[in-house]
């Protein structure tokens, strides 16, 4: 079966300028904005256009006007795209989309390279990488989308995997690996999942004096 080039979606709503701020940060981390690099601080705004790339050891939170809350791990990437869109190029990363915020409609979009998803409401970790990536869920539910429409590629049976061809519906203590040419969909005990550190670190942190100052901040 051909490999697939597609994006993890959560499906997009209106256009609006969505802003953020770094509500957390440790070790090294670079903002690039209009083709110049700075290093990133806490508190620093953030805005559409905007990418956001941690070092060796770092982490990263970031608090965004439409609700979204990123929790950004080492050598990870984080792209600010308009229309509540954001793009993980690589990296793990931990996200939470609530309905608070002022740009919120209840939409969001988080593309990777290689997979597809739609998501409302919930929260989830992504480890994503060029030519695969994974998905775990820790509350809400998540449908992967037509993998074929995303493609663009013609909905031929002969040709494609059955699972491509429709929606795939996970829910929590679900995780989905692609790798670019097959799909595996497995449950998985949140209690040893490798990524629940940083999702129960992003809960906590989101409890902090920073990070709720900078929620009252954007709305």
């Amino acid at each position: 079966m051909k490999a697939l080039l597609t994006t993890l979606i959560i499906s997009c709503g209106g256009l609006f300028a969505v802003e953020g701020k770094i509500t957390y940060l440790s070790g090294s981390a670079e903002i690039r904005s209009g083709g110049k690099a700075a290093a990133a601080k806490l508190g620093t705004n953030l805005k559409e256009g905007d990418t956001i790339s941690t070092g060796n050891g770092a982490k990263v939170g970031i608090q965004m006007s439409d609700g979204a809350s990123f929790f950004v791990s080492q050598r990870s990437t984080l792209e600010i795209k308009p229309g509540s869109n954001y793009y993980q190029g690589d990296g793990t990363i931990s996200m939470i989309f609530r309905k608070e915020g002022k740009h919120n409609n209840g939409k969001w979009a988080i593309k990777t390279p290689v997979v597809t998803a739609g998501v409302r409401g919930t929260a989830f970790s992504v480890e994503a990488a060029k030519s695969s990536a994974r998905i775990v869920l820790f509350t809400g539910k998540v449908i992967m989308t037509d993998f074929v429409r995303e493609s663009g590629l013609q909905s031929d049976p002969n040709l494609m995997m059955q699972d491509f061809l429709n929606d795939i519906e996970l829910n929590s203590g679900t995780a989905l690996k692609y790798n670019g040419s097959d799909i595996k969909k497995e449950q998985v005990d949140l209690g040893k999942e490798p990524t629940k550190k940083l999702y129960d670190e992003h809960q906590q942190l989101e409890k902090s004096d920073a990070w709720k100052k900078a929620t009252q901040e954007l709305k």
